[in-house]
């Protein structure tokens, strides 16, 4: 009977999607080659060579963990795919192996089916094929691929090439269970083992992400040490009385600490050791690994090399005590601590490796270059090797991006690499302190200085404003916990290097961009220190699919999270993708800039033309006397004396239960001519179209709410700012629904607004606890109306557009924004808490702004009748606002673009469920159609999901989204 090792077994069971943590994955390798030149008859012969010699590759798994090896004369033909890309454009191809890639990296093979390894071929052209190869490590541990590419090179170069059987690995593993020195050492170790067990430092701190993706999404960093590095590293550990691969464990041990800040915390080190149990052992494929684990302790250490030789030192006793499984370990260490212990972080030192590299030339010749590769295994998060190759030494981390955030690790990666080039140029570094260390490796990196302010930085007191932002930032408010911030997503081609000089730039020139907020002092300084909030995230390497899956990820958790006060709270986040294009991130609080100011910083960043610098101005605040400031809170007593309760809407819970928010935007689209015409016709009665286009918004607010009446604050900006800053504060409107005078009350609006301009000396923050005394209720303006339509835009011809944003805001339920494209469409979003407000709810009252517009321009009437509003008595009253004539609406708009493109003319033949492929849809139709949906509703439809769609009603629930 073929018994399993531990090892096996262990990673049978992770690859169970129900395994637990990091769980649902093979332990494989994949590898890729790039060859000149492959003859594909004598790779097929090959293959089928190097199943008949090694039984592993025709081992076969069942679902009872029963391991069956096939007879050779059940060898599948052929083994070797084959994708032919010689037709596709460069740029096609590219996209093409990427994706192959991501798929083999995901890859579960069918070892229930004896597929324990896969081979293809993609053809580029006539001197370029690319070899891919995945291989399960159940069958095949690393040790054995090198051992299996040698043997494949061999059959390769030579038809009938003399080869001496090896034992089988099952051959081996029970010569090994029954040789009575092992089962002594075995008992040894285990002893030894058990009797350390309160000795084993915990698993290391690492910060995982947290919402884990349900399936796994790999990545890999790579970099290459030259052989002038090598040589200096090993002369290097030969002076301190070091191996080599005890200096790179412990440089990488540390570079690990300085980023979790354990002082101690344990490493999952493999070994490949194959006991001589059988003659020719060494020629065998299976899987002979295992691990030690090793404990890392950091703090009595005051030097780098110090430190690696206590890690070299304890390196011995866990080799020699190595016949334990390193699984068996683990386990005991769960029973120990009553819970399961984990070993996410693996690194393995191949440095020592027969031949002195990865391949021989023979390998090459054959298959070319291995230029990627890329491994899986449950329950590990970080496996990093480093690899002696011809060219030195490959540095390899494989990386789970759903437990770890990209940018974290490329910054340990960093400072790992750097820290071995560092002390190869100056070796005097490795006995020096750690901070000198570190100094030396930052200034190699030109990494940013750590965030300070010297003794000649302007400091000074926060505004009331500021003040409630960061008081908002508490958990313990309705509505808290979140920052006052803006996200801001554009994509497009844009010079990476152009992207950083302009960012600088940004920060030279704008003091906001170098503004620390102090929250226990409550006071801002500007810093004379340039410090530039740049990451950068290299995704080329990946498909569009896997790339978009993990900004999707990022964007979550990106898009919520505070700011660190140790440094500006701003950020910009760059992700380069395979096609030479950016995705950008940004993010900024509004401690420092204002939604106006954010706009304009966007574009100097993306402008194709030169920035000429402008003097930052310094902010002349308007005298203000005690007479102003007494008669503006007079004014605002008075002109808000009728609020007396929060906003009636129906929400979907009461806004002060509320303490756990996340918000989500939602967008539709005004066409330009029907934004121009609604403008003409709202001028034409006297109305500023920012008052036209707010008036249908609070007279439909005023229709939902459940005593016809609303109030909401609209954010301002005085007309005496200066230096791009955050200028912004607020006044509060209300509105009564009154279905014959909403001209009228629009004038009046516009004059309220006016004149609470007028009144600003009593400010936002004085206006929200006026009424909070006055109404007895948290919070009290928890609706925002907020005009952009002054805020620049962005030339038509600009490389990088503007896709996505959100903005939230502390005791604030729903922002509802305006402003203008580049076209000059309308762009209405409403950033909203989503257990505050119902997303249907949401999504009709944005179809209702926008139909109500259209409807204004198409009678040539101001009205707003667009809902009528029955019963209000219960939460379910949230979805009012899906009334019959609502849907209606985005039925009529459906059904035109259909007919119009697939060219029906009788309107009676197309209804809501006319299924449209039994009028004449046909996919050529579908390209039109979806640019037009997604245009009209700001959404980011594929044409896959329309295709899904039968009739107007399934595409207009697909615009609603999932209620």
């Amino acid at each position: 009977m073929n018994t399993l090792t531990p090892m096996q077994a262990a990673c049978w069971f992770g690859r169970d999607t129900h395994s637990g943590f990091l769980g649902g994955v093979a332990a494989h390798l994949y590898t890729e080659f790039n060859a000149q030149a492959l003859d594909l008859h004598k790779l097929e012969a090959a293959l089928q060579g190097l199943y008949r010699e090694h039984p592993m590759l025709r081992l076969a798994l069942h679902k009872d963990g029963q391991a069956v090896i096939r007879e050779a004369s059940n060898i599948p033909s052929p083994l070797l795919e084959i994708d032919d890309l010689r037709t596709l454009c460069e740029q096609e191809q590219k996209a093409s192996l990427l994706q192959k890639r991501d798929q083999w990296t995901h890859q579960r093979l069918a070892l229930g089916d004896g597929q324990v390894a896969r081979f293809s071929v993609s053809l580029c052209s006539e001197d370029r094929i690319r070899l891919h190869i995945d291989t399960d490590m159940i069958a095949i541990d690393p040790s054995s691929f090198r051992l299996l590419m040698e043997d494949l090179a061999l059959f390769y170069h030579t038809d009938d090439a003399p080869y001496a059987s090896a034992p089988s690995f099952f051959e081996w593993h029970y010569a090994l269970q029954n040789h009575a020195d092992y089962r002594k050492l075995y008992t040894r170790d285990r002893q030894w083992w058990q009797a350390h067990l309160e000795d084993i430092a915990p698993a290391p701190s690492l910060p995982f992400t947290k919402e884990m993706l349900n399936g796994a999404q790999s990545h890999c960093l790579h970099d290459q040490l030259s052989l002038d590095d090598v040589a200096a590293l090993e002369k290097l550990a030969r002076h301190n009385h070091i191996t080599l691969s005890s200096l790179v464990i412990g440089t990488f041990a540390f570079s690990l600490s300085q980023f979790t800040q354990d002082k101690d915390f344990r490493l999952n080190i493999p070994t490949f050791w194959r006991a001589p149990v059988l003659p020719e052992a060494d020629r065998s494929i299976g899987d002979f690994a295992d691990f030690v684990l090793l404990s890392v302790h950091t703090e009595k250490h005051r030097h780098l090399a110090d430190f690696i030789q206590a890690v070299g030192l304890q390196m011995i006793p866990l080799l020699e005590h190595s016949h334990y499984s390193g699984v068996n370990i683990l386990r005991d260490l769960s029973r120990h601590h009553g819970e399961t212990q984990l070993a996410p972080v693996v690194f393995t030192a191949a440095l020592d490796l027969s031949g002195g590299q990865l391949f021989s030339d023979s390998v090459k010749q054959a298959f070319g270059s291995m230029d990627w590769c890329i491994s899986q295994g449950p329950q590990v998060a970080l496996d990093a090797q480093a690899v002696r190759t011809d060219s030195g030494i490959l540095l390899n981390w494989d990386i789970r991006l759903d437990a770890l955030e990209l940018h974290w690790v490329n910054q340990v990666f960093r400072l790992f690499a750097n820290t071995l080039r560092t002390i190869c140029r100056t070796p005097a570094l490795l006995s020096s302190d750690f901070n000198n260390l570190l100094d030396a490796v930052n200034q190699q990196d030109s990494l940013p200085p750590c965030s300070s302010t010297s003794p000649n930085d302007k400091e000074a007191p926060l505004s009331a404003l500021q003040q409630a932002y960061l008081l908002g930032r508490t958990p313990m408010l309705p509505l808290g916990g979140v920052a006052m911030q803006e996200f801001r997503e554009y994509s497009g081609d844009f010079p990476i290097q152009t992207l950083r000089d302009r960012l600088r730039s940004l920060v030279e020139r704008h003091t906001s961009l170098r503004t620390y907020i102090n929250a226990d002092t409550l006071s801002q300084t500007v810093s004379e220190k340039i410090v530039v909030n740049l990451i950068e995230t290299d995704l080329t390497q990946m498909s569009i699919d896997a790339a978009n899956a993990y900004m999707d990820r990022y964007r979550q958790t990106y898009t919520h999270a505070l700011f660190d006060l140790g440094l500006p709270p701003w950020n910009i986040t760059v992700f380069q993708l395979h096609d030479n294009q950016l995705a950008v991130f940004a993010r900024f609080d509004a401690l420092i800039v204002d939604g106006r100011a954010i706009a304009t910083l966007m574009n100097e960043l993306f402008t194709l033309d030169e920035v000429e610098p402008t003097p930052a101005l310094l902010d002349q605040d308007e005298p203000t006397s005690d007479a102003n400031c007494e008669s503006a809170k007079e004014y605002w007593h008075e002109k808000l004396a009728n609020i007396k309760e929060a906003p009636q809407i129906p929400w979907l819970a009461p806004l002060d239960t509320i303490h756990e928010v996340r918000f989500k935007r939602l967008s539709t689209t005004l066409d330009a001519k029907t934004f121009r015409q609604f403008c003409k016709l709202s001028a034409k009665r006297g109305l500023f179209k920012n008052t036209a286009v707010m008036s249908v918004i609070l007279d439909l607010l005023a229709q939902w709410s459940r005593d016809h009446f609303v109030h909401a604050a609209l954010p301002v900006l005085p007309l005496y700012s200066g230096a791009l800053a955050n200028h912004s504060t607020f006044i509060a409107v209300t509105w009564q629904y009154d279905s014959n005078d909403v001209i009228e009350q629009a004038k009046q609006l516009q004059h309220d607004i006016h004149e609470g301009l007028q009144n600003l000396s009593f400010s936002g923050v004085d206006i929200a606890r006026q009424l909070v005394e006055q109404c007895d209720a948290k919070p009290i303006l928890p609706v925002v109306i907020t005009n952009g339509l002054s805020w620049p835009v962005a030339p038509a011809d600009q490389t990088m557009q503007l896709k996505n944003g959100l903005t939230q805001t502390p005791q604030v339920a729903m922002d509802i924004r305006f402003s203008k494209h580049e076209k000059g469409e309308l762009i209405l979003s409403i950033d909203y808490v989503t257990n505050a407000v119902d997303t249907a709810a949401v999504t009709s009252l944005l179809e209702a702004i926008n139909s109500t517009m259209h409807e204004v321009v198409e009678t040539g009437e101001f009205h707003v009748d667009r809902l009528l509003v029955a019963d209000k008595s219960s939460v379910s009253d949230s979805l009012l606002l899906t009334t019959d004539q609502g849907n209606q609406a985005i039925e009529d708009r459906i059904l035109k673009v259909y007919s119009e493109e697939i060219g029906i003319t009788d309107k009676n033949q197309l209804s809501k469920d006319t299924n449209f492929i039994s009028v004449g849809l046909r996919p050529q139709h579908l390209k039109s159609i979806l640019k037009y949906l997604n245009s009209e509703f700001s959404m980011e439809l594929s044409g896959k999901d329309i295709i899904k769609c039968r009739n107007a009603t399934e595409i207009k629930a697909l615009i609603q989204g999932p209620r």
